[in-house]
């Protein structure tokens, strides 16, 4: 009798099928509600980490400012030796993820920032590809091309109006040959590609030296961001790039040049 009791509480003790089957619902039920946020939350840490990339690489780009009686770093990277003021160096060839990763982190040490920012983990986006040393931009305003004398350049700090409105480092694709950003001043018109990262959004530095978020809203906008640079790049001059009333853009534009160069 002592064993048939004994028999019988032991088994009183386990699960049965339904039971585990429920803990089994729950516990994927629970999974399904947590694992959305957990990955918001991975995100946020990426972008933060991208934040804090870009806001370094403007203290530096500021520092250096202040120690060169207020002249902005060439924000075009060159080949030529005889340009001695660029923020980086261009690798050798056409575009810089084609060189060896070695070649990619001297070019990064050859620029006039990198004695402000040693840290080569600063000059790219957490999530960037592995072969992307450089993912971030000075964008053509702050010492840049001026599209044939058409559009406003800040040579000197002091020309910069407004410095918490300016964009001065901006997320963009390693492929990017000269590390500097382009949008058009007198078009409704993207220029260069435009990665998007951290959800439906870029990351830029301002030449007052915060960081932000930029999110994007205009579906136009998140149909050129998703491209890749190849095909986006195949893109340009096309009507994909051609977006006007696009308030994205415009607010892109503004805080690259300061004002629009054409009636919206």
């Amino acid at each position: 009798m002592a064993k048939a009791k004994a028999g019988r509480e032991a088994v009183g003790w386990g699960f049965t099928l339904i039971e585990l089957l429920v803990v089994i619902a729950i516990i994927a039920i629970l999974m399904a509600i947590l694992m959305p946020a957990l990955q918001r939350a991975r995100e946020q840490g990426k972008r933060a980490v991208c934040l804090n990339n870009v806001k370094s690489l403007v203290l530096a780009w500021l520092m250096y400012a202040d120690e060169n009686e207020g002249k902005l770093p060439r924000a075009q990277a060159s080949e030529d030796p005889t340009i001695t003021d660029c923020w980086i160096r261009k690798p050798a060839g056409t575009l810089p993820v084609e060189s060896p990763v070695e070649v990619q982190l001297e070019a990064l040490e050859d620029g006039v920032l990198f004695p402000y920012v040693r840290n080569v983990k600063a000059y790219r986006c957490p999530v960037a590809a592995r072969n992307e040393m450089r993912t971030y931009s000075i964008v053509h305003a702050m010492n840049g091309y001026d599209f044939g004398g058409i559009a406003p350049l800040c040579r000197r700090v002091q020309d910069i109006k407004q410095p918490g409105t300016r964009i001065v480092f901006i997320d963009d694709y390693g492929e990017d040959y000269d590390a500097a950003w382009a949008v058009h001043y007198d078009l409704a018109k993207w220029w260069n590609p435009i990665p998007m990262r951290h959800g439906k959004g870029t990351v830029a530095s301002h030449a007052d030296g915060h960081a932000e978020f930029y999110s994007w809203t205009d579906p136009r906008t998140i149909e050129w961001a998703q491209l890749t640079w190849a095909e986006a790049e195949a893109q340009r001059g096309g009507a994909l790039t051609t977006q006007p009333g696009n308030q994205d853009l415009e607010e892109i534009q503004k805080a690259c040049w300061g004002k629009l160069g054409y009636e919206p």
